[in-house]
């Protein structure tokens, strides 16, 4: 049978409880400053309209502001339709890059809350070969609005 016994530390009890509360505090400040790892949906489907003249910005609140960008890519078969999004419990999350004669594939990175803002994160892969076309590159994430933060920043690696 084991029997544990308490060993004097020579700090006196008083000392230790100020110094497991400054300890305590610490973690609590240390953990404010970090950032928060955020779920998201990357979203299939979508096109930017040939109309769209003005930019995109980086997060669309609503329905109509989204049907104002992007139309829907529809295709048979499997996965062939547009990943559905519902405004009242999402907010979409935008990369739109200039039209290319490149074929460029736009990858999503993470997203991520530093309590202020939330940032996302892409990579774009583009072909050093010229095609006789144009791509306008899009990339949509829908993100929960548990998350959402007035602020949203884009940024490409």
């Amino acid at each position: 049978m084991l029997t544990f016994r308490r060993r004097a530390s020579g700090i006196p009890k008083d000392d230790m409880k100020k110094i497991i509360i400054l300890a305590l505090a610490a973690l609590s400040f240390a953990a404010c400053g970090q950032t928060k790892v955020i779920p998201y949906e990357v979203a299939h489907n979508y096109f930017l309209r040939n109309n769209v003249t003005e930019p995109v910005p980086a997060k669309i609140n609503s329905q109509e502001e989204f049907a104002h960008f992007f139309g829907m890519a529809t295709f048979m078969g499997k996965n062939g339709q547009p990943t559905p999004i519902d405004f009242e419990k999402q907010f979409a999350i935008t990369v739109v890059l200039p039209e290319t004669n490149h074929s460029t594939e736009v990858h999503a990175g993470s997203l991520t809350d530093d309590g202020k803002k939330l940032f996302f994160t892409y990579q774009a892969d583009v072909t050093a070969k010229e095609n006789t076309w144009t791509q306008v590159p899009v990339l949509l994430i829908f993100v929960d609005r548990q998350y959402e933060r007035e602020k949203v920043e884009v940024a490409g690696k």
